[in-house]
């Protein structure tokens, strides 16, 4: 598996941890740097100049009855979150 392969699975399992998806239903959407940061905490992932620059590579669609999740690597929904 490539290293961008690896990034886009990495992506896709953390914003299916139902902890994120619980983050961001409460929280709302990430809209700096210190609040990436702590979504990137209650994920349980590890912080660091690595795994926000991977977990931070998506844009958020926001819906009125969900938050779609979507990688710009690929461009592909890699999540969909209840609100």
């Amino acid at each position: 598996m490539s290293k961008t392969q690896e990034d886009v699975q990495q992506r896709k399992t953390f914003y299916n941890n139902p902890d994120v998806a619980k983050h961001i239903s409460k929280d709302g959407v990430p809209k700096s740097k210190a609040a990436m940061n702590a979504l990137i905490s209650a994920g349980g992932v590890g912080s660091g100049p690595d795994s926000f620059e991977c977990l931070s590579f998506v844009v958020f669609s926001v819906h009125p009855q969900q938050i779609n999740v979507r990688d710009k690597l690929n461009g592909k929904i890699i999540a969909t979150i209840n609100r």
